[in-house]
C-alpha cells in the first residue's frame, strides 16, 4: 500500500491563511489509490479503546472492559465523566495510538507524515522550520462522544502544530463532531465540520474542542490526529 500526498499548488495561499489565523485546512490532502483501504481499516479493523478523564488522570478502557463492570459501576463511570465535562473539562472518545504493532495502513500513513517531503510542506505552510517529526493516533467519535475546550500546548512537551485528517464521508454538521475554535475568553471563533481527506493544521495554543456527537447521528466520526513536534 503506497500512500502519497497530492501536489499542493496553493501553498502560498495556505501559508498566508495560517500566518493570519494560526489555522488552515488543506482539502484533498492524500493522493493514492488505497485511500479507501485506510478509511475501511479505521471503520472495521482498528481496535479502539475508550479514552476519558477521571479523578485527575487520563484513562482508557475497551468496550469489553467497561461491559465487564457491574451495571451500577458503568452508570457511575459515565455520570462522573459527564460531571467533569459539565464543569468544562474532560473527554470521551475512541483512540488507538499508532505504534509498531498497529495496522500496516496506519504505520504507512505515519511514515508518510514523517517523510522529508511532507515535513517540508508542513514547515512551509506553517512557517515553522523546527518541525522534525510527527506522532499520530486514530480516533473514533460515537454518539455522545466529545472533547471539551482545551489547548494542546503542554509544558515540557515538544508539540508545535496540531493536525486532524478527516476520514468520514458525507458528514452532516447537525450530527455534531465539529472542530470548534474559540477566542481565549471562550467566545466561539470558527467551526469546521468533518470533511473526508481534509487536513486541518493549527497552532497548539489555539483553544478548541470537538462538539458532542448527536444521538441521532447515523455514523461515527473517524480521523487521524496528532502533533508535528520539534
Amino acid at each position: 500500500m503506497t500512500i502519497q500526498i497530492k501536489n499542493i499548488t496553493n501553498i502560498s495561499t495556505l501559508k498566508d491563511e495560517f500566518s493570519k489565523n494560526g489555522i488552515v485546512r488543506v482539502f484533498d490532502f492524500l493522493a493514492q489509490p488505497d485511500l479507501d483501504k485506510l478509511k475501511i481499516s479505521l471503520e472495521t479493523k482498528v481496535d479502539f479503546a475508550n479514552a476519558f478523564h477521571l479523578n485527575g488522570q487520563n484513562r482508557q478502557a475497551t468496550d469489553a472492559e467497561i461491559k465487564a463492570l457491574p451495571v451500577t459501576t458503568q452508570n457511575q463511570l459515565y455520570k462522573d465523566i459527564h460531571k467533569l465535562a459539565a464543569n468544562g473539562g474532560g473527554f470521551l472518545y475512541g483512540r488507538h495510538k499508532i505504534e509498531q504493532n498497529s495496522l500496516i495502513e496506519l504505520r504507512n500513513f505515519l511514515g508518510l507524515l514523517n517523510s522529508e517531503n511532507t515535513l517540508e510542506v508542513i514547515k512551509e505552510i506553517t512557517s515553522n522550520s523546527e518541525l522534525n517529526f510527527a506522532d499520530g493516533q486514530a480516533t473514533r467519535y460515537r454518539r455522545g462522544d466529545f472533547l471539551t475546550r482545551h489547548i494542546d500546548n503542554i509544558p515540557g512537551e515538544t508539540r508545535r502544530i496540531a493536525y486532524v485528517l478527516g476520514f468520514t464521508e458525507g458528514w452532516h454538521p447537525d450530527c455534531g463532531g465539529l472542530l470548534q475554535f474559540y477566542e481565549k475568553d471562550g467566545t466561539p471563533m470558527r467551526s469546521w465540520s468533518p470533511a473526508f481527506n481534509s487536513l486541518t493544521l493549527f497552532n497548539v495554543d489555539k483553544v478548541h474542542s470537538v462538539t458532542s456527537i448527536a444521538p441521532f447521528s447515523p455514523k461515527n466520526r473517524y480521523s487521524i490526529t496528532g502533533w508535528f513536534r520539534a
